[in-house]
């Protein structure tokens, strides 16, 4: 039977070289690593830029004491020096002494969390949201704002020049998901059409904005040849890092809660969630100096038993879908936003913005929806910024329709103080 002592010995012995790369760094770049993060999703946009934010704000441990070990390539270089510039140190497991093996021993026996040798290591991704609720009740205020725009704008005098951007205009980016980049189907519930957001565009291009579209070369072409518009998924002279750096220059994004909208959200950014599927939206930075403004707009979700909408209680209460596959099991189809629907929601926002959102006379039934949501959100301790009541955001004014079509909202809260949205 195998003593301690000799589990010990053979953990030392197989370890001790990670254990010895460590302490070298840390001499190296005169740091003591508190944390020891094995990020093992970084060639995904989003998870690369946001989840080393995430480990910092969840053990309360600034990112000059964190250690970034990338299991997986990182999909932007850009975004490793960056993130750099935040404070974080960034090394490849390989190029650790035993990190490679460390990471698989790690993951093979599912380790969300141990003590090594006086430093805390944790596993990315799954395992890291599943220590989340560990530790996140209590946790009070948002995301810290940790990727400053000032990071970015070293850049940005060339990248105007490069692709014809004014100066003057304060620029939309748009990001309409598709699956050439994380080709795996079971994201696909979270698609988009470009097409139904054309007309979007063209109203923000006519009140001044500079409109570019991120994402990669193999999405649809967009139909839109205004001179402010820049399709930048599809240009032959992308180059990496540019995307990050007009979602850090833009006054407002668009999109779905997909991966640059992960950055988006660490940067404190103006936000239009759209064709959400279900109430899966992120954890969100409220910055106090420029109070950030976020508006969701839901997929229409269907019942292929009977032909039913579901209402807005059934999508923000029910249990969260990740996959299309549990979409398909639970026979709901999601019917994308219409141009119409994503024009309205960009109209309430830049009336909202302007302070000239108008409710009269529904701002009885614009408080209980927003009320609703804030329940929601209130129930994802950690999720948003607690202790922010706009830190979740608001509801599309189209979805007031759920109110006539479901009076169960209105019963549900009747005796409630409706505090956000006003």
């Amino acid at each position: 039977m195998t003593s301690m002592l000799q589990m010990f010995q053979e953990f030392r012995d197989r370890f001790g070289p990670f254990r010895r790369a460590v302490r070298r760094l840390e001499t190296q770049e005169n740091k003591t690593f508190d944390l020891i993060f094995l990020h093992d999703i970084a060639g995904r946009f989003g998870h690369l830029w946001q989840d080393p934010v995430f480990v910092s704000w969840l053990y309360r441990v600034p990112p000059e004491r964190i250690l970034v070990v990338l299991c997986s390539p990182p999909c932007s270089e850009f975004a490793v020096q960056t993130l750099s510039r935040a404070g974080f140190t960034l090394c490849r497991a390989s190029d650790l002494d035993g990190g490679e093996m460390f990471a698989v021993y790690i993951d093979a026996f599912q380790i969300p969390e141990i003590d090594f040798f006086g430093k805390t290591v944790i596993k990315g991704h799954g395992l890291l949201y599943g220590i989340f609720y560990q530790h996140a009740v209590g946790h009070a205020g948002s995301l810290p704002n940790l990727i400053k725009p000032s990071y970015f704008e070293d850049r940005r005098s060339d990248l105007y020049a490069k692709y014809g951007i004014p100066a003057d205009k304060p620029i939309a980016v748009v990001h309409v998901r598709e699956s050439g980049w994380l080709r795996a189907a079971y994201h696909n519930f979270r698609n988009a059409s470009i097409s139904n957001y054309i007309e979007a565009i063209n109203f923000l291009i006519a009140r001044g904005f500079f409109v570019v579209r991120i994402g990669d070369a193999t999405m649809t072409p967009a139909d839109c040849a205004s001179p402010d518009f820049l399709d930048l998924a599809r240009s032959p002279s992308f180059v990496d890092g540019e995307d990050a750096c007009l979602i850090a220059y833009c006054s407002l994004y668009i999109g779905q809660n997909s991966g640059p909208f992960q950055l988006a959200q660490i940067m404190g950014k103006d936000a239009i969630i759209t064709n959400e599927p279900g109430a899966y939206i992120g954890r969100w930075v409220h910055d106090e100096e420029t109070d950030p403004l976020m508006l969701v707009l839901f997929k229409t979700n269907v019942s292929r038993a009977d032909g039913h909408r579901f209402s807005l209680l059934d999508i923000l209460f029910r249990q969260v879908r990740h996959t299309a596959q549990e979409y398909e099991r639970d026979g709901i189809d999601l019917v994308e936003n219409t141009s119409e629907e994503i024009l309205l929601t960009v109209q309430e926002y830049l009336a909202r913005r302007a302070g000239v959102w108008d409710l009269a006379p529904d701002r009885a039934r614009d408080e209980v929806l927003n009320l609703v949501w804030s329940m929601r959100q209130a129930a994802k301790v950690g999720f948003t910024g607690v202790g922010h009541p706009k830190a979740g955001g608001f509801v599309s004014h189209v979805h007031w329709r759920e109110l006539e079509a479901d009076p169960a909202l209105i019963g549900l809260l009747e005796d409630a103080d409706p505090v956000v949205g006003t």
